[in-house]
């Protein structure tokens, strides 16, 4: 009786195996982002502040139709005005573009210019065909001039397949945890359908994740002109940063700007005052200069009051 018994035991163990093995085998495994499952896991986006603030009757009245300014540090939100709308971002869109390449390659790392990246129109390093230019290079181009054709090399070279670096884009949005955001060019030019679009709150989370692990690009975004000789493998560059509020309000130290007719004037803005960094972003403004500026006002005598 009792090796009747074993042997059924054993024959529904084997089953069971048999049963798990064709599960694992047939049946696809999905990877779901641990933000989305509101875990907590290192190497992914810790960094998720309140969406709205408390907001002064001195609080600036702007045309932007999304706006969030927030202290990097604390994660205090000085200022907000729709932070989580969904609006046409433009050349913002670059801001991903240079983490994914900054995820896959070294900063010294060259890419070769294609002929579709060097027609890209219209802001652009007027990249040659054939040149060769680092990383590095590419992303003064980026940051200065938002060089269109410049965020096209990245986009073929990073991976090898524009296809491929464009799912990128997307994949670590959703890490991230920018619900609200979706990718559909490396360059944020109007498309004729399917336009990118983001958040002011989820172009927040993305610049501070981008300026905390790669503090270098700080550095090239407040630089206000760059000069590259002539080489063996590319033509002379001489740049000129069109971040006006680099020269025009005290403590900014970047970041980027952007505009196309849908979506307008935009702009991510970095300053560093009386000990703290406030980091804002205006999306589909009528004057993102004076209201930038009047809104960092706003931010940093909130945070000295």
């Amino acid at each position: 009786m009792k090796k009747v018994v074993i042997f059924g035991l054993v024959i529904i163990l084997a089953a069971a195996l048999l049963f798990v093995r064709h599960i694992n085998l047939n049946t696809p495994i999905q990877f779901i982002s641990p933000l989305l499952r509101g875990e907590k896991v290192l190497g992914i986006n810790q960094w998720l502040p309140q969406t709205e603030a408390t907001q002064g009757l001195d609080a600036p009245s702007i045309t932007a139709q999304g706006a969030y300014f927030v202290d990097t540090k604390s994660g205090k939100v000085l200022y907000s005005k729709n932070a989580q709308k969904r609006l046409p971002i433009a050349s913002l869109t670059k801001i991903m573009t240079v983490m994914i390449a900054l995820e896959n390659k070294k900063i010294d790392d060259k890419f070769l210019v294609s002929k579709r990246a060097s027609e890209m129109e219209p802001d652009k390093m007027l990249l040659i065909e054939s040149e060769k230019m680092t990383l590095k290079e590419l992303l003064y181009g980026i940051f200065l001039i938002s060089a269109n054709d410049a965020a096209e090399v990245l986009a073929e070279g990073t991976t090898g397949s524009r296809g491929e670096f464009l799912k990128l884009m997307n994949i670590r949005a959703k890490q991230l945890g920018m619900n609200n955001t979706y990718f559909a060019n490396p360059t944020g030019l109007d498309e004729e359908r399917g336009n990118s679009h983001s958040s002011s709150y989820d172009l927040a989370i993305l610049s501070r994740y981008l300026i905390r692990n790669y503090p270098e690009v700080v550095e090239i975004s407040r630089t206000p002109h760059i000069y590259f000789e002539r080489t063996d493998e590319h033509q002379d560059y001489d740049m000129y940063s069109g971040i006006n509020l680099l020269t025009s309000y005290e403590g900014v130290v970047g970041f980027k700007t952007g505009y196309t007719p849908e979506a307008g004037y935009t702009i991510i803005t970095l300053a560093q005052k009386f000990g703290h960094e406030v980091l804002g972003v205006l999306l589909g403004s009528g004057y993102r200069r004076d209201e930038a500026r009047e809104l960092l006002d706003y931010s940093f005598k909130k945070l000295e009051s």
